[in-house]
């Protein structure tokens, strides 16, 4: 039953089907009550944390992913080699450095990310290990802005699916090593890596983290001034997001909107309208990390209007929310453009 409701489930989250994603969540949680197997409840812990994070709860999700933590015992709980991809340490541990980042904890989440890492090295099961270098690893990475760290990560995921065949952690692989080429200059072969690679996900039917992986994509695009590529990309993780009820990303898709409509001359308020949505979801979220985004784009915006004052009391708030991480790009940006507004 344990393996069962785990296969049946991650088969849906990847898929992105989230109807199915909760009515499995409460077949599992019914199956934990009735049986009071530990291994069945932090299974049902898991597949809650996974659907939460799919839908935007992340409170919830760092929740269920430290109730796993906390109640995982090695000698009881770590099942046979063969079934390692259902070690629930090892399934938690990369999506809570996810989680802690986007709710604002960049120093927690590293070392989450270091703990998940040495523990797929104990396990040494190549599954397990390409699942936490994709997200505990690379994907941390990305979001806190290390190009080079998600090149690497993205190269060791290749080098290991190649050697055992796994062709979805591949496929995954390669859209962060075209993310990375892109930043690092190599754009057009980056770009065009990056958009196969995607297309490679969508034909395997790959939902899950496809709407990050296309607004990393949209991202580059307005950084390099290609607003219509950028729109049209925009638009395509819009819709799979809206097709799979996804929210995970939302913040950062209505932020990203904002910025592509101001940079191709929308109205003023049109343009905060984006942001202020933005600003907003983030807040009704949590995510302090997609908060802070969404403040700086406003407050550049308000900068360019001549509302100073608003600008640095909006930016001021949210940056003197956080504790820790001073040294991260988005952290570092915000103090520079504090001191900015400041002087100004």
């Amino acid at each position: 039953m344990f393996s069962t409701l785990s296969g049946k489930f991650i088969f849906h989250f990847v898929r992105g089907d989230f109807a199915a994603m909760q009515s499995l969540v409460a077949e599992a949680q019914r199956a934990a009550e009735r049986t009071g197997h530990t291994a069945l409840e932090l299974a049902t812990h898991r597949l809650a944390a996974l659907t939460a994070m799919h839908a935007g709860d992340f409170l919830t999700a760092r929740s269920e992913l430290e109730a796993i933590l906390s109640r995982y015992q090695p000698e009881e709980h770590r099942p046979p080699p063969v079934h390692y991809v259902h070690d629930p340490k090892a399934s938690a541990l990369p999506y809570l450095a996810i989680v802690l980042w986007v709710l604002g904890y960049p120093e927690q989440a590293q070392r989450i990310s270091r703990d998940a890492s040495q523990y797929a090295m104990e396990l040494n099961q190549t599954n397990l290990t390409a699942h936490v270098q994709v997200y505990g690893e690379a994907a941390l990475a990305e979001l806190i802005g290390n190009v080079a760290a998600v090149h690497a990560h993205a190269d060791a995921i290749i080098r290991l699916a190649d050697q055992n065949s796994l062709n979805y952690w591949r496929v995954s692989g390669l859209v962060l090593r075209g993310w990375a080429m892109a930043q690092e200059d190599n754009v057009e072969a980056g770009l065009a890596l990056m958009r196969l690679s995607l297309n490679e996900r969508n034909r395997l039917g790959a939902s899950w983290y496809q709407v990050r992986y296309l607004w990393m994509l949209a991202a580059t695009y307005l950084n390099l001034g290609d607003y219509d590529n950028g729109v049209a990309t925009l638009a395509e993780a819009k819709a799979l997001a809206a097709r799979s009820d996804e929210h995970m990303w939302e913040a950062e898709l209505a932020c990203i909107d904002g910025e592509l409509h101001r940079c191709r001359g929308a109205p003023a308020d049109e343009v905060e309208g984006f942001l202020q949505t933005a600003l907003k979801i983030a807040q009704s979220q949590s995510a302090k990390s997609f908060e802070l985004r969404a403040a700086m784009s406003l407050a550049r915006l308000w900068r360019d209007q001549g509302r100073t004052a608003n600008a640095r009391c909006l930016l001021g708030s949210v940056y003197g929310w956080f504790t820790e991480g001073f040294e991260t790009p988005d952290l570092r940006s915000a103090k520079a453009l504090m001191e900015e507004l400041t002087r100004s």
